[in-house]
């Protein structure tokens, strides 16, 4: 379907999660969603359960003793797509995105590296202008929540 988008000069949509455990995708369904759209340079949005930045187990809702799933992370899937247009392997995108641990993440004014792989400020520009172009969340205060509690944002 991503080459007829780009065929048509249409974006793409990827919904990440819900309010059921089985409404989540797998990181396989993700990687191969993003690698896809880097391919073909198709901008897409996520949306859905991009509550946290990273990967984690969270409740559902936020109704009193809602069940928990493995979410995605916003930074994971955004990193994961950055690297992808750059022409990463969809292992080394699945590892983007199943990465839990925040140390493995080092931000800088002027770039931003997960583990081995650095990007440069241009190169997220480049990125999120022609492909991970945005993504919508329920919530706005986890998010801030969860960038302050990290250390990321001040």
């Amino acid at each position: 379907m991503i080459p007829a988008l780009k065929e048509g000069n249409a974006r793409a949509k990827i919904r990440t999660g819900g309010v059921t455990a089985d409404a989540i995708p797998s990181v396989e369904q993700v990687a191969e969603f993003l690698v896809a759209c880097a391919e073909a340079r198709v901008p897409f949005k996520a949306t859905a359960g991009l509550h946290h930045p990273l990967r984690s187990v969270q409740q559902l809702t936020y109704e009193p003793g809602s069940a928990s799933a493995l979410m995605n992370g916003f930074v994971n899937v955004f990193v994961a797509a950055i690297i992808a247009y750059y022409g990463a392997t969809e292992e080394k995108v699945l590892a983007v995105l199943n990465e839990h641990d925040p140390t493995a993440f080092r931000w800088s004014r002027h770039a931003l590296a997960w583990r081995d792989q650095e990007l440069s400020a241009e190169q997220i520009r480049e990125a999120r202008e022609n492909v991970a172009i945005g993504f919508g969340s329920c919530s706005f205060t986890e998010p801030i929540a969860d960038l302050l509690d990290l250390g990321w944002l001040s």
